[in-house]
């Protein structure tokens, strides 16, 4: 009897202390994780006039946890930042913007936000080969360079350069 009191405390030992192990993992080593896009979108509302084109930078939280996003940066490529002494840049979104989201604000795991640049004669992002947001922890989420090429080509195509 003894005997199955023993391998009953063993085995709730190793449970809790797995658990234990997990929520440390969980919510100080496993750092909140965000996807972030860019594209040239349009604003269709029925009985209304489109708003846009526009380019908008969007950031989908992966989790593990809630997480707040802040400004959005863009940088140039690996060799112009380290060979040409090109600086990476603090870009301001369009705050009164219908499709933008306020910066600073709490995003649940599952949701996004979305940072609003006209294209306007303005738009000067070509220079750039990534674009990026910073979260809560400082750390900054690019988006891949496959994606920020694309969505300057079709910004590009939108302004006739």
């Amino acid at each position: 009897m003894e005997f199955y009191a023993l391998i009953i405390s063993a085995l709730a030992l190793a449970v809790s202390l797995f658990v234990a192990g997990w929520t440390v993992y969980r919510d100080a080593i496993q750092k909140p994780r965000f996807r972030v896009t860019a594209a040239v979108k349009s604003i269709i509302q029925q009985g209304r006039e489109p708003i846009g084109p526009d380019f908008f930078i969007e950031a989908l939280n992966l989790g593990p946890l809630p997480n707040r996003i802040g400004l959005v940066y863009a940088r140039p490529r690996w060799f112009d930042r380290t060979f040409r002494r090109k600086l990476s840049a603090m870009i301001m979104h369009d705050p009164a913007h219908l499709g933008n989201t306020a910066a600073g604000q709490r995003v649940e795991v599952g949701d996004s936000v979305s940072f609003v640049f006209p294209l306007n004669s303005d738009f000067h992002a070509e220079e750039f080969a990534q674009f990026g947001v910073a979260d809560g922890y400082g750390a900054i989420h690019w988006a891949t360079r496959k994606n920020t090429a694309k969505a300057l080509k079709a910004a590009k195509d939108r302004l006739g350069r």
